[in-house]
């Protein structure tokens, strides 16, 4: 009787632990990665991606402890094999896994009016047909656990330089009997909600490949160097996050790119922390060293006038899952290159009397701006820097625009922060200024390094329109473009300008309104498709604008 209760009592034992027992996250990466070499559909062959995947699969494995991975190459990067391993991850993962993606090959546009922006971003496969958007996003949507989707390619371009290749294929599409076309990236995150997203390149850069000393492309050689814990582990804790992993390669992707006088700076979309990818799988949290106090002067507070409620929170935000930072006596330093105006003067004029008053109370005085990084304050130094200076330290043509004051006219100048002693690791940036909304940035910091950020940030209820104008493709940027809104009426504000050396143009603080209207000067009878624009207050508008026409200047 002893034994058979004996047995009953180990059996409900054995089976309550069976079922309460919690399943083993596993490590699943599936890789794709075509040089298109032998097809027959014309698409411009590539060298090195078909060595990226295998590079990729190398590195997470030997550091990620990716015990299931699966590579395609060359032929085998057709749309239903993707599919088909999609649809399989679908059916197998559960919400403790973690999964990798990875595409390495050509990327391209087609015209599509049913897509939100209207035009569809496209995967090249080794034949026909290729992969929308629309339809990666529909083959993962019930993929479980933390995923993430990397790719190495562009979206335009297929021009071969010497010494390097663009991942991209054709040129941007432009509408029948229009001289070009408006593309609005904004910061609209159509696809992939629940995924985190890393682009080798911006939306309208293109992504290249290095035959000799690095044999790869660039951002895929420099990432798979990230996943090695003794390169990236910011914060000591023995383990790489994925934004560790983001932050020490795409600085390094966007120096060797300036190397072959070349423009690529990553990209990573959605909410990354606590993805562990590579190190051990359980952080260590070092012990703090005290032995090097960071002695910080407080910085002066934001003035006691309500701050607006709409901050403008970072499209990859960093959250308690993230590892914290602890301070061990390794520092680099922060620099912020930001658009805040120096005097709270700054601004459109407005026959608002009520502002009027305030404005005359205030008087001309500066903007007091606060920092913290992690929740912290640390050494901050303020500079204001003209036009000219802000263009030596960011390498952007800003137009600031002036100012009145009791009738007379002022040059605006804007804010350059640098913050010392800040300790190593992945930091949430958030900046307090005066009429401004509060202002979130994720940077990695390295030791003995300084970062430099450019913060593009608009007064409170006001917004601002950044673009490119290119020639047919991403790959031709067209200087000295005049670009204009004649919808613009307000006074102090900059609405013309000429494109800068590679195409740029910038509209700060404009009022909100869907009113907007983009023209180039020599096709200023011609009306350009989809060029009416939407400015949000607290938001960067970004727009492409691709011409199929040429001035006759520039022929």
């Amino acid at each position: 009787m002893y034994k058979k209760h004996f047995l009953i009592y180990f059996t409900l034992v054995f089976l309550l632990n069976f079922f309460v027992m919690p399943i083993e996250a596993r490590r699943i990466a599936v890789l794709f990665g075509t040089n298109y070499q032998g097809n027959e559909a014309d698409i411009p062959p590539l060298e090195l991606c078909e060595a990226d995947a295998k590079l990729m699969e190398q590195s997470l494995k030997q550091y990620g402890q990716f015990d299931e991975t699966k590579v395609l190459l060359g032929r085998m990067v057709t749309a239903s094999n993707v599919k088909k391993a999609l649809e399989e991850l679908a059916k197998t993962t559960t919400k403790e896994d973690v999964i990798f993606l990875y595409f390495s090959g050509h990327g391209t546009y087609q015209r599509d009016s049913s897509a939100p922006n209207g035009l569809r971003n496209y995967l090249v496969m080794y034949t026909r047909p290729h992969i929308s958007d629309k339809e990666l996003n529909d083959w993962m949507n019930g993929i479980k656990g933390k995923v993430v989707w990397v790719f190495d390619c562009c979206f335009s371009g297929g021009i071969v330089q010497k010494g390097k290749n663009t991942r991209g294929a054709g040129d941007i599409p432009v509408p029948e009997n229009s001289p070009g076309t408006v593309i609005q990236n904004g910061d609209q995150n159509f696809y992939f909600k629940d995924a985190v997203l890393i682009g080798s390149s911006d939306a309208n850069e293109t992504s290249i490949e290095i035959r000799g000393s690095i044999n790869h492309g660039i951002f895929t050689y420099f990432f798979a160097q990230g996943l090695n814990p003794a390169n990236s582990d910011l914060n000591n804790d023995k383990t790489v996050t994925l934004y560790e992993a983001f932050t020490w390669s795409a600085k390094r992707v966007t120096e060797k790119a300036k190397e072959f006088r070349h423009k690529q700076n990553p990209q990573i979309r959605g909410n990354a922390s606590g993805y562990l990818i590579a190190g051990n799988l359980k952080p260590i949290t070092p012990p703090s060293d005290n032995t090097v106090p960071n002695v910080v002067t407080p910085q002066p507070e934001v003035s006691p006038n309500p701050q607006p409620n709409n901050p403008i929170s970072p499209a990859d935000p960093v959250t308690p899952e993230e590892p914290p930072v602890v301070d061990q006596g390794n520092y680099g330093k922060i620099e912020l290159v930001t658009t805040i105006l120096k005097s709270r003067q700054a601004g459109q004029n407005t026959m608002d009397p009520t502002e009027i008053l305030r404005k005359n109370r205030l008087g001309d005085v500066d903007r007091k701006i606060r920092v913290l990084v992690s929740g912290s304050e640390y050494p901050t130094e303020i500079k204001w820097l003209d036009e000219k200076q802000l263009k030596q330290v960011s390498g952007e043509e800003i137009p600031l625009g002036v100012y009145s004051y009791q009738g007379k006219p002022y040059y605006n100048k804007a804010a350059y922060i640098v913050i010392s002693k800040v300790p190593t690791g992945v930091h949430e940036v958030q900046i307090e200024a005066d009429d401004y909304p509060v202002i979130r940035k994720v940077i990695g910091v390295e030791k003995n390094k300084s970062v430099k950020e450019l913060i593009v940030a608009s007064l409170a209820n006001y917004g601002t329109i950044q673009g490119k104008v290119f020639y047919k493709n991403f790959e031709q940027p067209l200087a000295g473009q005049e670009v204009w809104m004649p919808t613009v009426t307000g006074v102090n504000l900059v609405f013309k300008m000429k494109t800068t050396k590679d195409g740029s143009f910038w509209f700060l603080n404009l009022p909100p309104g869907d009113f907007y209207r983009l023209k180039v000067s020599f096709l200023e009878n011609l009306d350009l498709d989809n060029s009416f624009l939407k400015v949000r207050p607290g938001v960067v508008t970004k727009v492409d604008v691709v011409l199929n026409k040429k001035s006759v200047k520039d022929q």
